[in-house]
C-alpha cells in the first residue's frame, strides 16, 4: 500500500506540473516554439546527468554483478511486448503506415520523461541499477527495431549503419561511463558530484512542463480518438504490466524489482518515436497522437496498475 500511495502522490504532482505547462502555452505565457529546445536540453543534457549521478551514487559493484541477469529479463519483456503488439495489429487489421507504427508506438515507453522521475521518487537511488539495465536494453532495441520501423510501410526493413551509429548518444554514454565507474569503484570528486546533482535536480519538472505544453498545441482533438489507441492502452498499459508482475513473482524475483519493471513496461509512448516517424517520412501525426493519448491515459493507468500489483496481487 505504501508504494501505491507514493506513486499516487507523484502522479498528482506530475498532473499539477503538466497543467501548469498546458496553461503556460495555451495562454501564450510561453511560446510553443520553446518546447523543442526544451526537449533537446532534457534529452541530451539532463537525462544523461540524471542517470549518471543517480547510478554512481545509488549502485554498487556488488549490485551490478548480482542483478546483471535482469538485462535478460528486460530483454524478454521487450520481445514479449513486440510479439503481442504485432499480433494485435494483425487482429485489428491495421495496414500502411499505421500498421507499421502501431506496434512501435506501443513498445517504447517514456522512460526518460516519466519512468525515471517516477521510480526515483518512489524507490530512491536503490532502483538505479534497474533503470540502468532497462535503459541499456531500451536503447539497443530502439535504435535497431525501433529506428527501422519508423520509416514508411513501403520501405524495406533493414538495419543501416546510420541507425547503429545512433547508439552512440548522450544517455548511452552516461550509462556506460557510470557502469565503468561503478565496476572499478571510482568515486567522482565532490565538487563535480554537487554540480551534476544541481543540473539533475533543476530539470526534474521540465519533462512535465513539456508534456503539458505539447498537449496545448493539439489543434484537432478528434484526431486523438482512434479505436486502436484505446485497444493499445488497455493491452500495453494495463494488462501487460500486471501480467509481467505476476510472471516475475511466480519465478521468485525480487519484489521491488518486479514492481519497477512492471511500471516501466506500462509507460506511455516515448515522444522520440513521433520525432523519428516525422523525420523519416512516416505518419508523424499518427505517432504524435499516440504520445498524447497514452500520456493522458497514463495518469490513470499507472495509478490503477500500481494499486493492483501492490495491493490486490
Amino acid at each position: 500500500m505504501d508504494y501505491f500511495y507514493a506513486v499516487l502522490n507523484q502522479i498528482v504532482i506530475f498532473m499539477i506540473i503538466i497543467v501548469i505547462g498546458f496553461a503556460a502555452v495555451k495562454t501564450k505565457f510561453i511560446s510553443a516554439s520553446v518546447l523543442q529546445p526544451l526537449s533537446i536540453v532534457f534529452t541530451k543534457i539532463i537525462i544523461p546527468v540524471l542517470v549518471f549521478v543517480n547510478a554512481v551514487s545509488g549502485a554498487t559493484r556488488e549490485d551490478m554483478l548480482t542483478l546483471g541477469f535482469f538485462v535478460g529479463v528486460i530483454a524478454c519483456v521487450y520481445i514479449a511486448l513486440i510479439i503481442i503488439m504485432t499480433s494485435t495489429k494483425k487482429i485489428l487489421r491495421l495496414s500502411g503506415n499505421r500498421g507499421r507504427l502501431f506496434p512501435l508506438t506501443f513498445t517504447f515507453g517514456n522512460v526518460g520523461f516519466l519512468g525515471i522521475p517516477l521510480l526515483l521518487s518512489v524507490f530512491g537511488q536503490r532502483i538505479m541499477v534497474l533503470i540502468t539495465m532497462y535503459a541499456i536494453v531500451d536503447m539497443l532495441v530502439l535504435w535497431t527495431y525501433g529506428y527501422t520501423h519508423s520509416f514508411p510501410h513501403d520501405k524495406k526493413l533493414e538495419y543501416t549503419p546510420k541507425a547503429l551509429i545512433n547508439l552512440i548518444n548522450p544517455p548511452i554514454i552516461a550509462i556506460l561511463l557510470s557502469i565503468i565507474l561503478i565496476m572499478f569503484e571510482i568515486r567522482i570528486p565532490m565538487v563535480i558530484d554537487r554540480s551534476l546533482w544541481s543540473i539533475a535536480n533543476a530539470g526534474m519538472a521540465l519533462p512535465f512542463i513539456y508534456i503539458g505544453g505539447m498537449l496545448a498545441t493539439v489543434v484537432n482533438l478528434r484526431s486523438l480518438f482512434k479505436y486502436e489507441y484505446f485497444v493499445g492502452i488497455f493491452i500495453k498499459m494495463i494488462l501487460f504490466p500486471i501480467a509481467v508482475f505476476a510472471v516475475l513473482q511466480a519465478f521468485g524475483l525480487d519484489h521491488n524489482m518486479s514492481i519497477g519493471i512492471s511500471i516501466l513496461s506500462g509507460l506511455p509512448t516515448m515522444p522520440l518515436i513521433a520525432m523519428l516517424a516525422a523525420t523519416n517520412g512516416s505518419d508523424g501525426e499518427y505517432a504524435t497522437g499516440t504520445v498524447m493519448v497514452t500520456t493522458i491515459a497514463s495518469l490513470f493507468t499507472l495509478t490503477l496498475v500500481t494499486y493492483l500489483i501492490t495491493v490486490v496481487l
